[in-house]
């Protein structure tokens, strides 16, 4: 069967073709009021950006499909969840409505209030039972658990790991809690080791769960009390606690893999028929708004996508991206994926400032998450493209 994805380009060419505006037409063509019940909590989901990178979702975007949503008869928030690692600059909720206000998303510039998902901590969720691919339990943040309703507003852009980043990845790793997330993209838990570790104490003090304990002299970590999301390998002055980088899978599209797992629990969870999608295809940059700076955009500002699919509105971006001509100077430009056609998700294995992250795979087996999703029966990869203007 084939799904419909409503799309908008970007261009403006009057008052009323404004991105906001043709957000609204999305709304209505793509029927996504139907999600939505008279006084229905609606979550609306997106990625707030980090530090200083400035390549993220406008505000008064977001504000449009607030507007939307009110006029339905819900009651809408935007949320978003904490990163993994307490320390981090968006590892506890203080830190993300502190990202949110410096990158312009207040209430008032939304028109609805900001709740951080799971909790001050990243630690306040439900768990749900999932048949995925990998995942036989997930937690969901507590905030999104308990929506009515969600609308995924998602910006697509690569990612180190997973190469594409959008509406799957917005509705699965982003709407988990960091219990939730460890999982996804760690294979074991970390360790201490003894040879660097002093017994300073920094770890014992940062655990919020009390899974580092001093015992005989030694600072021990006691494997089956760590939830891993937490960082300590972030605070440890004598760096004697095992790295982010190295607790990874050894292949990325094990991350892409868990990573539809939970998307598909956060659908079972919420319900098939209470979420829509949104897909802004402009500043495309290489990474994830999760890093800290942003780079120049691979491609020229695309549109907007709208689907009650969340499969075909991640393929219909997909697509519009690897046809859309590279820009000079950019990514695409550095790993040779310029023309018409030419991956660009798969090309930024190439890319240097993802070195760090490399593995056996890198980028290059991204479209694995569509093959998961149809065995997970999310939504499908063939799509109808409707045009608006």
């Amino acid at each position: 069967m084939t799904s419909r994805v409503y799309f908008a380009d970007m261009r403006s060419r009057s008052a009323d073709q404004t991105i906001s505006n043709k957000l609204r037409s999305l709304f209505d063509v793509s029927e996504m009021h139907k999600i939505i019940s008279e006084g229905d909590v609606v979550a609306l989901k997106v990625h707030l950006g980090t530090g200083e990178n400035h390549r993220h979702l406008r505000p008064e975007h977001v504000r449009a499909v607030v507007e939307k949503v009110q006029e339905a008869g819900g009651k809408p928030f935007v949320t978003e969840t904490t990163g993994i690692g307490l320390a981090s600059i968006r590892g506890t909720a203080v830190g993300c409505i502190k990202t949110a206000t410096l990158h312009g998303f207040t209430q008032e510039t939304l028109g609805a209030p900001i709740v951080i998902a799971d909790g001050l901590k990243g630690l306040s969720g439900v768990k749900v039972k999932i048949n995925g691919i990998r995942m036989r339990e997930v937690e969901i943040a507590q905030a999104i658990a308990e929506s009515d309703a969600m609308i995924s507003i998602a910006h697509v852009k690569g990612h180190p790991r997973t190469g594409l980043a959008a509406t799957l990845k917005n509705i699965g790793i982003g709407c988990l809690t960091k219990v939730g997330k460890a999982p996804l993209y760690m294979a074991k838990k970390p360790k201490i080791d003894q040879r660097l570790c002093n017994n300073c104490g920094v770890c014992i003090r940062f655990c919020p769960v009390g899974a580092i304990r001093q015992s005989r002299g030694r600072t021990e970590l006691i494997q089956r009390r760590c939830i891993v999301g937490c960082g300590c390998w972030d605070v440890c002055p004598q760096k004697a606690i095992t790295r982010w980088n190295d607790l990874h899978h050894p292949r990325n599209s094990e991350l892409i893999i868990r990573n539809v797992d939970a998307a598909a629990a956060v659908v079972k969870h919420i319900g098939r028929d209470k979420i829509a999608y949104l897909n802004l295809a402009y500043e495309i940059t290489p990474h994830c708004d999760c890093a800290d700076y942003g780079d120049v955009p691979m491609v020229p500002d695309i549109g907007v996508f709208a689907s009650r699919d969340p499969v075909a509105v991640d393929k219909a971006a997909s697509d519009a991206v690897i046809k859309a001509p590279g820009i000079a100077g950019s990514a695409a430009d550095e790993v040779g994926v310029m023309r018409p056609g030419d991956d660009k998700f798969t090309g930024l294995s190439e890319y240097s400032p993802f070195a760090p992250f490399r593995n056996v795979d890198q980028t290059r087996e991204w479209r694995i998450q569509f093959e998961v999703a149809e065995k997970l029966r999310l939504g499908t990869t063939e799509y109808e493209l409707v045009k608006i203007e």
